[in-house]
């Protein structure tokens, strides 16, 4: 058997010793689910994206405004029939 030893922030281990008990479960065991489910599935067991280096900001526009654009979305609609 090995020892494996990971060092974490403070708040990070205390929120997840707080999660961890109410599921039940200690750390030791959660962290032996994990890594066998590594190895079960041979990948990590969830989704690592980075995020997007842009970002879509509403911005409000006044009736006329919005108008002309539904009135381009629609034609655009029909068009692509």
């Amino acid at each position: 058997m090995k020892t494996l030893q990971i060092r974490v922030p403070d708040e990070l281990r205390e929120d997840a010793d707080q999660v961890l008990e109410e599921i039940g479960m200690d750390m030791s065991t959660a962290i032996r689910v994990y890594l066998k489910k590594i190895v079960q599935s041979r990948r990590i067991p969830f989704a690592l994206e980075a995020a997007p280096t842009w970002g879509a900001e509403p911005i409000s526009v006044d009736d006329e405004t919005q108008r002309m654009m539904d009135e381009v979305a629609e034609t655009w609609r029909k068009v692509r029939r």
